[in-house]
């Protein structure tokens, strides 16, 4: 498979690793320390990725995740993504939990993607730097002057907005623009807004490509998006319309309208979106995990049904769904079915008959 996307880079804090028997005993029990270090060479950890939306608007997905796991090791460590710049390399990964557990890669990879997709999860490196080749660097890593800067390339991507999940061709057509990543953005079917929460890239088909050694993160204007609920709508994606537009502005409200506005006295369950549907998977490949060389067997697909999912939206509230159509049939032809034998039922009848003629044998 090609990766015909750039890097994406993320920036996290190095923890240089000194060879005290606390930090080995506590470091061992997450990752590999090894017993044979060497004077020459500066041991590290640090946070490699977490799932979630990242500082430049890209989403990972824990699926994505751990599927691209058997990439991240023996990559390159360079100084600002130089690729002629090599000062160390990465010789060991493990996936943790939100409160920083090991996770058995294992387990994680033979977990279904919904399952997985509902977890909090990261991934924690341990790497060299060649300390008596640059030792200068050395000392700046020590005294806290460098941070790490995973990279990935990507194969492909979604559009998120809120717990909603569109391929990009659906975006495109839609009308997406990539000037709109990371604005906030509500999306609205059948006149009903069913999620509000910043626009963001799922990345799909990761490969870790290396980590860099960064002074500055690639924009230190970006923030992550933890309140984008609480900021004013941009953007209104209508799945009925086919359409993304800026919001309108509002006329004021008069007084009357205001008052009415604190009461509410639609059902609370339509506010709610049911999210991505537990049935569909993005990709269906023949491999555990998705690298360069496994074969993608199906896209967009329904695994009840085991067809390509007809639903915008992914979730089962869509009517275009095939367990809403499924249902839709089943009911019709169970109604129908109902009808049938109720105009063969000749059981009213009989028993109005039966009351005639106990009528006329007691006269």
């Amino acid at each position: 498979m090609k990766y015909k996307f750039k890097p994406v880079m993320v920036e996290a804090n190095i923890e240089v690793m000194e060879p005290t028997d606390d930090l080995r005993k506590s470091v061992a029990s997450i990752i590999e320390f090894p017993d044979n270090k060497t004077p020459d060479l500066l041991f590290f950890s640090g946070n490699f990725v977490n799932s979630g939306e990242n500082l430049n608007h890209a989403y990972f997905l824990p699926s994505e995740m751990v599927k691209a796991a058997p990439t991240i090791d023996h990559k390159a460590l360079d100084i600002e993504h130089a690729e002629d710049q090599i000062v160390g390399h990465i010789y060991s990964s493990k996936f943790i939990d939100g409160s920083g557990k090991a996770l058995d890669i294992e387990e994680l990879a033979s977990m279904g993607e919904s399952e997985l997709n509902g977890m909090k999860m990261g991934v924690l490196i341990a790497g060299i730097l060649y300390k008596s080749r640059f030792p200068e660097l050395a000392k700046e890593v020590v005294g806290g002057k460098w941070k790490l800067s995973m990279e990935t390339f990507f194969q492909d991507y979604d559009i998120k907005v809120g717990n909603v999940i569109m391929s990009r061709n659906e975006a495109e057509s839609l009308g997406f623009a990539f000037e709109i990543i990371g604005k906030v953005a509500k999306i609205l079917k059948e006149g009903k807004e069913i999620t509000v929460g910043a626009i963001t890239r799922v990345l799909r088909g990761l490969l870790f490509s290396g980590c860099g050694l960064v002074k500055n993160p690639a924009d230190p204007k970006c923030v992550i998006l933890e309140t984008a609920k609480k900021e004013e709508v941009e953007i209104v994606i209508d799945l009925d319309k086919g359409t993304i537009a800026k919001e309108e502005e509002k006329d004021n409200k008069s007084e009357d309208t205001e008052e009415e506005a604190d009461i509410n006295t639609e059902d609370v369950r339509t506010q709610t979106s049911v999210g991505i549907c537990v049935s569909y998977q993005k990709r269906v490949i023949d491999a555990t995990y998705e690298g360069p060389d496994a074969k993608v067997l199906h896209e967009n697909w329904c695994t009840l049904y085991d067809k390509g999912c007809t639903s915008s939206s992914r979730d089962v509230t869509d009517s275009n769904c095939l367990r809403r159509k499924a249902e839709k049939k089943a009911k019709s032809y169970a109604e129908s079915k109902l009808r049938e034998l109720e105009s063969k039922d000749k059981r009213g009848a009989l028993l109005s008959e039966l009351k005639d003629v106990l009528k006329r044998n007691k006269k």
